[in-house]
């Protein structure tokens, strides 16, 4: 495929996903985003008092969280005390303030949009990197790297998100900025002093940004390290690799320094990232055990299964929008599919494993880590509190959306590549399409 033609597809899938963020920001009905009122107060206590929240007692309240979602969030019941988000690390926050100032003379729908819109905008930088990254890892492949990109842009429930009120994408961003300087550091590897402070800048943003991030960095950032070492037949000694890794990381605290003594004097030395605070307050939101005393470890694990992958792809507003059955079981033959595609292509490769260079097989190792810590602290995140969102694998999805896309090309003729995946390219904006138009706005519009 040319270059230019290359460059063309991918502005159209920039721009369909931009036209399709900026019809969810402007049409789903304010609040009605898992947790979008809480991250609002969290911007405007900043914006208004210029000082960070404190999260504390009265905070959540899950009585009238139910009531005011039930009642879909009336004009007569506000959200000023929906705080439960105020322990949440900063930098989004701060980034969001200024638009929430600027904004102020229009109104609180105004700044609403503005804010769900600055997060379409951090949605598009991902989509744009994610891109570089996978012409980085296949720079002869230009059509897996086009139908991974366009199969993030299109999943229903990834667009929702990022056109929400949310640290979600800000954190999906700095993850996948983690990611790309760990593949340029495998495939054209960096003097160690760049990646040292690099790699702790953009780790010391994501302490900032969101716990979801910590895990996947520290994984995908050892690696690279370890790969770039051993494909220089580097002789192993602890101190070699160690030591840049303790500067990395130890960059990356001192850059999120202020936060962690700001927490401790406020929660506690024990408490640094809030998240103590975080469990006194929520009382009343439903743990893991609670739901398997009361309904059976059997039918959980069926809800676990079942409602996280309904919610990863399409299940909207604060989990209450679902969209047809018949849609989630074509979802369900697409990604069966897919995986059995995914089989056949990973004993390929293994088979043959000089179907790829060594640089390749150590990036696509970066992006199955991608993969498997975000699906691991989902889980890990479920053994406290019964959280079944499919969006909380989205610190995963360049890895995870990146697989689908080899397993179904795998399964494909090669003469009909480029029309599949044009075709469930074009199949999946219609859902999107449908999803907004068809459940979310007449399910969660408010009635006079």
């Amino acid at each position: 495929m040319p270059q230019k033609t290359s460059r063309a597809i991918l502005s159209v899938i920039l721009f369909a996903y931009v036209a399709l963020g900026i019809a969810y920001a402007l049409n789903t009905p304010k609040w009605q985003a898992p947790d979008e009122p809480a991250h609002f107060n969290y911007i405007r206590t900043l914006g208004d008092t210029g000082t960070l929240p404190i999260l504390q007692r009265g905070d959540y309240d899950q009585n009238y969280l139910e009531q005011i979602k039930a009642a879909k969030f009336p004009a007569t019941m506000p959200i000023d005390a929906i705080r439960y988000e105020g322990y949440q690390p900063p930098l989004y926050y701060l980034a969001a303030t200024p638009i929430y100032l600027a904004t102020r003379a229009g109104g609180l729908d105004t700044q609403v949009i503005a804010l769900r819109l600055f997060s379409v905008a951090l949605g598009m930088l991902i989509l744009l990197i994610a891109f570089a990254i996978l012409r980085e890892i296949f720079p002869d492949d230009q059509v897996i790297a086009l139908a991974t990109v366009g199969l993030m842009a299109s999943i229903p429930m990834h667009i929702a998100v990022t056109a929400s009120i949310s640290n979600d994408a800000a954190a999906e961003l700095v993850l996948i900025l983690i990611v790309w300087l760990a593949v340029k550091q495998v495939q054209h590897p960096l003097r160690e002093r760049h990646f040292v402070v690099l790699g702790g800048i953009l780790f010391g943003a994501a302490l900032l940004t969101k716990t979801t991030a910590y895990a996947p960095g520290i994984a995908v950032l050892i690696t690279a390290h370890i790969a770039h070492a051993r494909m220089q037949n580097a002789e192993f000694r602890i101190q070699s690799w160690m030591l840049p890794l303790g500067a990395l990381f130890g960059l990356a605290a001192m850059i999120a320094l202020p936060m962690f003594a700001r927490n401790a004097l406020t929660y506690g030395i024990t408490d640094p990232l809030g998240l103590a605070r975080h469990d006194s307050v929520v009382i009343g939101q439903p743990t893991t055990a609670e739901m398997i005393a009361q309904y059976g470890f059997n039918h959980i694990a069926f809800d676990y299964f079942a409602v996280t992958f309904k919610s990863f792809w399409a299940q909207f507003g604060w989990m209450g929008v679902l969209i047809n059955d018949r849609l989630y079981v074509v979802l369900e033959g697409l990604t069966g599919v897919a995986g059995l595609g995914i089989a056949l292509y990973t004993l390929k490769i293994f088979r043959r494993r000089d179907r790829l260079t060594p640089m390749q097989w150590w990036s696509m190792g970066l992006l199955a880590l991608l993969v498997l810590t975000a699906i691991s602290a989902y889980i890990g995140y479920n053994f406290k509190f019964f959280q079944l969102q499919g969006r909380y694998l989205f610190p995963g999805l360049l890895g995870i959306t990146f697989f689908l896309a080899i397993g179904f090309r795998e399964l494909i003729a090669r003469e009909y590549v480029h029309l599949v995946f044009v075709l469930l390219y074009l199949a999946l904006l219609a859902l999107d399409v449908a999803a907004l138009f068809l459940y979310i706005m007449p399910q969660l519009r408010l009635v006079n």
